[in-house]
């Protein structure tokens, strides 16, 4: 089977590509209005873009409003943190999704407890197991109409207590309980791994 995405609307354009590229780490963005109005929105286009120094990046699409919040804030003020959703943050970050109005708090719409962060004005979401503190990098407008693509550097880390943090074998993922996104209304949990060890080459001799 060849799907054309020339062939697909927007709509089909976008179911397909969620259920193909599965499963997709969701950043929950808490982000600072000019005016100091913190949001949070849940973003499953979200992934690293290097370690060393580290970025990441967000795809933000548009709302039925035009630009969300998200990206207009981070666009204003050139802060966000990425929180990330263990599994007893799910239907908290669900409710976030909803598109309140402009200038209107969806941490005290929906009850998320906040504390501030280390090295941005942008607080953190305290339940999240991790959280990435970051600066804007660039954004980079796509298409039309345009989604906004978001490069932030990574200024700080923060891991709840509880889980180890090693610096030859890193974090666990399992330890951190997080959530993915599917596709349509689906998710998963990070409960079933397995571990394959990089195969090296070797020449022929």
């Amino acid at each position: 089977m060849i799907i054309d995405p020339a062939d697909l609307n927007r709509l089909e354009a976008h179911r397909l590509m969620i259920s193909l590229i599965v499963p997709r780490p969701i950043a929950w963005i808490t982000t600072l209005s000019p005016e100091g109005v913190v949001n949070a929105a849940p973003y499953s286009f979200f992934n690293g873009v290097r370690s060393s120094p580290p970025v990441i990046s967000v795809s933000a699409g548009q709302g039925a409003h035009g630009i969300k919040d998200t990206p207009r804030n981070i666009a204003a003020t050139a802060e966000f943190v990425v929180n990330l959703v263990g599994t007893r943050q799910a239907e908290q970050m669900n409710r976030t999704a909803t598109e309140f109005p402009y200038g209107m708090s969806e941490p005290e719409e929906v009850g998320i407890e906040l504390e501030p962060a280390d090295t941005v004005r942008v607080p953190r979401i305290v339940a999240s197991p991790a959280a990435l503190e970051c600066t804007l990098e660039r954004i980079i407008e796509i298409g039309e109409p345009p989604a906004s693509l978001i490069l932030g550097n990574v200024l700080a880390y923060h891991v709840r207590e509880g889980v180890v943090w090693d610096r030859t074998e890193g974090i666990d993922p399992q330890a951190l309980d997080v959530i993915g996104r599917l596709n349509l209304d689906r998710y998963l949990h990070l409960t079933d791994t397995f571990a394959m060890e990089r195969i090296r080459y070797e020449p022929r001799e």
